[in-house]
């Protein structure tokens, strides 16, 4: 390892620059640290990397589906995003007998961000405290929603969040972007059949910039979002947050450093730094700072901080508690029901005001703590987000029978008056979801001991998913739509939502978690862990937000202890 005597000393290290390290950054920076952010992948050029973003399928060989086989078992990797994403056939990690799951890493500025489902969404006050206001399963966070509340605030107005104000006790309002893209004709027919059976359908609520700002365009409603975006019309690190920051003297952007581990000064018993590997060269360094926080992703964060380990410490510097790797949690997705309107057939093909994906949303509506309507024989539930219009992809024609000209425009007809709902129900904490350091030895292509993980459904998770199925139904035949033939399946592996959290759990106690309620290592007091591996609970919502705003109060008592010199 090459380590020079006159290493600079930063005031903060950041490791990660997606939606937990990139919000860091900018609320550390812009309080006047000096801050270095550790990066493993390049930093795109958005007008060069995402050149798939408008390409129509017939341009790609093999339709952009690739040669049979190619793309098999892999999720959100295509040819439209192979460039973008880490392959996981290449750069491998490992799964324990029995058990499975998905792993979605992109390596560059701005990580997931560039790519997300930008779905934008509070928890609500019994997501923060599930054990003692639900019942009685997991564990409350050390934190309440009222703490986190101003930092949603922030969150929302940096990210260009969109929505309405319904106050609904299961999806708190937040301080929302104007305007807010119009319902489809098909989710104006949802809504109404929502009210018939007491399930609230209201508008979506998205990261993305309707209106041209300083920094991005207005979004043009081309659909292709799940490909990365030319015109940074939608939040990302790497768009909205990073070009802000490299105008400050105060910011250091390192790329291509792969973090192996934290380096602990074992005279005082904290973190002096971070070892890291160049990805260009192979070459070890070392990165000093009074604080280190991680903010990679749960899992990254979490293969970190198990890699870091001393004599004393073999488990990990962290791990005191003996919790960290555990209690992971990813949304199960079920309820893929899908059909059609005949009120719609033959319909006008047309944009619909895009807005890249659907543009509503069907909160939680099962178990509400206070209401008696609506129980269920399972512990919490789920959220929809549908989907309704013509796609490129027209997925559904391999369900429609005929041949020739008619089967064609069975087709073509159905395309505008297509509906499909797909569900995100809760996860249970369970100690025995985890992950941990390959005992076989596996490393990674810098040489890095890569993770095993340990995931399965439990009965909670399953008995949910056999319900969004039900309820998914229900709701697309009180709005009068034709349900097409499907099957029922089990939910993806863990980590196919990619809204997985929990590794590095809050808590007040020290005996039973990794991190106190500012996300700051019970162990080791300048490092903190910022992103989804803090999570407590696993609700039905999609994580980001929560993740940005986590990350946003942690590094504001960061800077504040800072200030008052206690670092």
């Amino acid at each position: 390892m090459q380590v020079k005597k006159s290493l600079p000393v930063y005031d903060v290290i950041i490791v990660g620059s997606g939606a937990a390290g990139g919000i860091s950054a900018h609320v550390l920076v812009n309080r006047g640290l000096k801050v270095l952010l550790l990066e493993i992948g390049p930093r795109w050029n958005r007008q060069d990397i995402f050149h798939t973003e408008h390409t129509w399928p017939y341009e790609l060989p093999f339709r952009g589906l690739g040669r049979p086989g190619q793309y098999d078992r892999l999720w959100k990797v295509s040819a439209y995003t192979e460039h973008l994403y880490v392959h996981p056939f290449v750069d491998r990690y490992a799964t324990a007998p029995g058990t499975d799951f998905h792993w979605t890493r992109i390596h560059a500025v701005g990580g997931r961000t560039n790519t997300w489902g930008r779905v934008s969404l509070r928890m609500a006050e019994w997501d923060f405290k599930p054990k003692s206001m639900q019942d009685g399963a997991g564990e409350d966070w050390p934190i309440s929603y009222a703490d986190l509340a101003p930092y949603y605030d922030r969150a929302e107005e940096l990210m260009g969040v969109f929505g309405t104000q319904e106050g609904l006790p299961a999806i708190p309002d937040g301080k929302f972007h104007a305007p807010t893209p119009a319902l489809r004709c098909g989710e104006v027919a949802l809504v109404k059949g929502g009210r018939q059976v007491g399930v609230p359908v209201i508008p979506i609520r998205r990261a993305m910039y309707l209106r041209k700002s300083a920094t991005a365009a207005a979004c043009h409603y081309c659909g292709s979002c799940d490909y990365g975006c030319s015109t940074a019309s939608r939040f990302s690190t790497l768009d909205s947050i990073i070009p802000g920051l490299t105008v400050h003297r105060n910011f250091t952007l390192r790329t291509g450093a792969a973090v192996h581990r934290v380096l602990l000064d074992r005279r005082t018993g904290k973190a002096r730094g971070v070892e890291y590997i160049d990805t260009q060269t192979g070459k070890t360094s070392e990165a000093r700072a009074k604080v280190v926080i991680l903010g990679a992703g749960a899992m990254a964060s979490t293969r970190i901080l198990l890699n870091s380990t001393t004599k004393e410490m073999p488990g990990g510097i962290t791990n005191s508690s003996g919790v960290l790797g555990h209690y992971l949690m990813d949304n199960p997705k079920s309820g893929f029901v899908s059909g059609w309107f005949p009120s719609l057939k033959a319909g006008e093909v047309f944009n619909d005001d895009g807005a890249g994906g659907g543009h509503s949303y069907i909160p939680r509506h099962t178990n509400i703590p206070g209401q008696s309507s609506r129980r269920l024989k399972a512990l919490r539930g789920w959220q929809f987000q549908p989907a309704t219009g013509s796609s490129r992809y027209p997925g559904y024609a391999k369900g429609i029978g005929g041949f020739g000209q008619d089967f064609k425009r069975e087709v073509r007809d159905q395309n505008p008056a297509r509906i499909f709902l797909a569900g995100f129900g809760e996860c249970l904490p369970h100690f025995d979801n985890y992950c941990q350091i390959d005992p076989d030895g596996l490393k990674d292509r810098y040489g890095i001991p890569q993770l095993r993980f340990h995931t399965r459904w439990r009965e909670n998770e399953l008995k949910l998913a056999d319900l969004m199925y039900d309820s998914a139904e229900e709701i697309l035949r009180a709005a009068g739509a034709e349900i097409s033939p499907y099957n029922r399946v089990i939910p993806p592996p863990h980590g196919d939502s990619t809204h997985e959290v929990g590794t590095a759990r809050m808590g007040d106690d020290p005996r039973s978690s990794v991190l106190n309620r500012f996300n700051q290592a019970h162990d080791v007091k300048n490092l903190f862990v910022v992103d989804g591996a803090s999570f407590v609970s696993c609700p039905e919502k999609n994580c980001t937000l929560s993740i940005a705003a986590v990350s946003w109060r942690a590094s504001d008592y960061v800077a504040e202890e800072f200030r008052r010199g206690n670092f």
